[in-house]
Order: C-alpha cells, then sequence, then structure tokens
C-alpha cells in the first residue's frame, strides 16, 4: 500500500504544488531512498506470497489461475520498478524524467492527447512500467486483488466465532 500511494501522490502532484516545499531533485533523491526501502521489503514479501501460493499444497489447491497470473504480473512489475531506480540514480541532478512522467500520468486524468511526447524519450523500462501499471489497474477488479479496496467491518460486528474447516486429503 506504500507504493501504491506513493506513486499515487509522487505522479499526481502538481509542480506548483510540491515546488513550494521540496525541490523536484530532493523529490526525486526522495522517492529513490524511500521507494527502494519500501520495493524490497515488497520484494521479500511477495517473494514469500509467490512460493506458498505455488508449493504450499492447501493454498495452490484454493487459488484459481487469476491469483497466479495477478501475482506474477505484480512481481514483474515490481522488478522493473526496482531497475528504474537503478536508472533513475544516473540522472540525480536532473529530475526531467521523474517530472515527464508525472506530466504523463497527470494527462490521463486531463485527456491529454500529446501523451506519448511526454515519455517518448525515455527509458524502455520505464515505459514497460507504465504499460504494465495500466495491465494491472485494468484487470484487477476481475482478480482477488479487488480486495486491497474492502475494509471488513462486518467482521468486527460479528457475534460468533469463525469456522475454520480443514481440507480433506
Amino acid at each position: 500500500m506504500f507504493l501504491i500511494f506513493g506513486h499515487f501522490f509522487g505522479l499526481l502532484t502538481p509542480k506548483f504544488i510540491y515546488a513550494k516545499i521540496i525541490t523536484p531533485e530532493s523529490k526525486q533523491l526522495l522517492a529513490i531512498v524511500v521507494g527502494s526501502i519500501a520495493g524490497v521489503f515488497c520484494f521479500i514479501g511477495l517473494t514469500f506470497i509467490l512460493y506458498r501460493r505455488f508449493f504450499d499444497l492447501r493454498i495452490k489447491i484454493n487459488s484459481n489461475k487469476s491469483d497466479f497470473i495477478v501475482l506474477l504480473l505484480l512481481y514483474f512489475q515490481l522488478i522493473l520498478g526496482l531497475f528504474s531506480i537503478l536508472i533513475s540514480i544516473n540522472h540525480l541532478d536532473n529530475p526531467t524524467t521523474m517530472i515527464s512522467l508525472a506530466h504523463w500520468v497527470q494527462g490521463i486524468f486531463i485527456f491529454d492527447q500529446n501523451l506519448y511526447y511526454y515519455i517518448i524519450n525515455e527509458h524502455w523500462i520505464f515505459k514497460l512500467h507504465l504499460i504494465l501499471g495500466m495491465t494491472i489497474l485494468l484487470i484487477f477488479p476481475f482478480t482477488r486483488l479487488v480486495h486491497i479496496f474492502s475494509f471488513p467491518y462486518f467482521y468486527f460486528l460479528r457475534t460468533g466465532y469463525q469456522i475454520v474447516r480443514r481440507l480433506k486429503n
């Protein structure tokens, strides 16, 4: 969730708003440091989740194809994001890539017809990261990933115990 909100606020906050608080160079450095830490933790956690999904028989039996697909897409997206950090480190003093990517994302919401021109000269890893991110946003309502936006308020209001049934071998 930290990575999602970091992308959300980092890319959708217009420059004239954050420029009053922080310089674009400092914002890029902050995004690299915080994103690296969150990305590594996410990578470790997602590796454990994938391992359990593929090799724990009980979990594997109760999974469907979309569970595997969305987890593999998220894993690949995370790896692309971590590699994009390695590219961003090379131009810490010139945040034009960060600004171009932010303009691209903001352009989606204002129906900008020139979206392609914002990222035409950017590295292919950034482009693939954007395409895969849009793909994940497109498919997540049709997978169990949609549960990241649900809050189980009924869990706190229940009167009985939760029934747990064991899977028979």
